[in-house]
């Protein structure tokens, strides 16, 4: 594209002729010896000879020969052009149409190919929370292995002695009890009721009763008779008795309800050592039906 113009006008007056004005414009970069040897390739030729000049623009020299006049839309009259811009005008934008936009920095130095930065990345949306799952339908005694009732109190007639082949009579206690705690992930009550206990009498027999047992006394009965929770050893010696407490357990939900547990669960038991020794009988006047206060009836 040319940048400027240089006007080579030649002019041949005479009073007695036509006057004729040629007009060529040629590279700026010509030197005047290059213009005058005409050794410059003209960029365009206009005339005065009746023509119209179509260079883009239409050039008016007027009747009196004064200044050119442009009538287009190019530049302004010859000689006179746009200034170039200022130095100290920004850029402006690139064309999107002429490939991707390169980003640059505060100093406009191209820093990449693509204008990623300050672009926030994708977040995902966090999931919304479970809902909590409800605890099993059905609760097992394994389910209940840390959770741990008492164990029962046992005492014994006669305490701690008793006599070969006649009853001695146990009394265990117990009673109701609720523990705390978590189960499933789930907090929980558990409640134990009392459901029977079973004595491990040490000489190889077990037995089990529905209840703890009670005193001759608050039972009614006479010392050494049988009860629910007696037992009479063959041989003399010293046996461990082991009583352990049975209870039914009920685990407490909350919100979720009750689960009742089927069986029954074992406390820990509570043991004591009881010594059997050998009774010898004397001759009395009356047996102990007839004197019950006669020696060895009491």
């Amino acid at each position: 594209m040319l940048t400027h113009l240089v006007l080579a006008v030649g002019l041949a007056l005479s009073p007695h002729t036509t006057t004729t004005t040629s007009i060529v414009a040629v590279a700026a970069n010509c030197t005047i010896t290059q213009i005058a040897a005409n050794q410059c390739p003209p960029a365009l030729h206009v005339d005065n000879q009746g023509g119209s000049i179509d260079v883009g623009t239409t050039i008016d020299f007027g009747s009196a020969g004064g200044a050119p006049e442009n009538s287009g839309g190019g530049p302004g009259p010859i000689g006179h052009y746009p200034s170039p811009p200022d130095p100290g005008t920004p850029p402006p934008p690139p064309d999107e149409s002429d490939g991707p936009i390169v980003c640059l920095d505060d100093t406009n130095t191209v820093i990449g190919p693509e204008c990623t930065i300050g672009i926030p990345e994708p977040t995902e949306e966090e999931p919304e929370p479970d809902e909590p799952a409800a605890p099993p339908a059905v609760v097992t005694l394994t389910d209940l292995a840390s959770f741990v009732p008492a164990p029962p109190a046992v005492t014994t007639e006669p305490d701690g002695i008793g006599a070969k082949n006649m009853p001695l009579n146990t009394i265990a206690t117990s009673s109701a009890q609720t523990i705390g705690g978590e189960l499933f992930g789930f907090p929980v009550s558990v409640t134990f009721t009392p459901a029977g206990f079973r004595q491990d009498w040490g000489d190889g027999t077990v037995t089990e009763s529905r209840t703890g047992g009670a005193a001759w006394e608050a039972l009614g009965q006479p010392e050494f008779s049988p009860t629910d929770t007696s037992h009479a050893y063959a041989e003399k010696g010293t046996y461990t008795l082991t009583v352990t407490a049975l209870y039914t357990a009920a685990v407490d939900f909350g919100e979720w309800g009750t689960r009742t547990v089927d069986g029954v669960i074992s406390a820990p038991s509570a043991a004591r050592d009881i010594r059997i020794v050998e009774v010898h009988t004397a001759l009395v006047q009356q047996d102990c039906i007839d004197n019950p206060d006669g020696a060895g009836c009491s």
